[in-house]
């Protein structure tokens, strides 16, 4: 089933295609793990079916990268599909939880799809999904400085974390402050999973 392309990338789209070593496949360990950083700092139920979503997204995008870099033997693809219906992939089991679980709660309760899911956020409140998509932008904001910096420095020149600062917020369209922010919050998560 073919689905409809967003108009505009979201950031953490963009930085997944920018930092991808490998053009035909999107980054989809750096997407998953970025899904359950975002949970760990904004736990809850609508977090974590937001993010449940996000996750299998990231895993369908993977998938169509990589069926039309020809990454796929021919009898495995489908023309509707892309791959055959009955091919299988890998979940974590917490989106796997989260989401069967808003399916059981909107079948039991009877409640609007949105609020069963736990994404609307009720009156006078903003969405939980709003909260949660910016959160994957700043994540991924902190991970393309991360990113920006190895690259500069590993041709020996040398670069100011606050130059790159700079860069992002003009590449991204945000206000230097926004981007300084997403890498405050989140440059300590960075910094630990690229000591490995």
């Amino acid at each position: 089933m073919k689905s409809k392309k967003p108009k505009k990338q979201r950031i953490f789209q963009t930085v997944m295609n920018d930092t991808s070593a490998d053009p035909t496949r999107w980054d989809l360990d750096e997407h998953l793990n970025g899904c359950l950083a975002a949970y760990q700092i904004e736990q809850g139920f609508g977090a974590a079916v937001a993010l449940g979503f996000e996750a299998l997204s990231g895993i369908a995008r993977d998938v169509e990268i990589r069926a039309k870099a020809g990454c796929f033997h021919p009898n495995k693809l489908d023309e509707q599909w892309i791959v055959s219906p009955k091919e299988t992939f890998p979940v974590s089991w917490i989106w796997i939880r989260a989401l069967s679980t808003a399916w059981e709660r909107y079948n039991s309760e009877g409640a609007p799809l949105g609020r069963a899911f736990g994404l609307e956020g009720g009156q006078g409140k903003s969405p939980a999904l709003t909260k949660i998509l910016q959160m994957l932008d700043e994540r991924a904001i902190a991970h393309w400085i991360w990113w920006r910096v190895k690259t500069i420095r590993e041709t020996g020149e040398d670069i100011r974390i606050e130059d790159v600062i700079q860069e992002g917020a003009e590449k991204f369209g945000k206000a230097d402050i926004t981007v300084r922010r997403a890498w405050e919050k989140f440059r300590k998560l960075e910094k630990a999973k690229n000591k490995k």
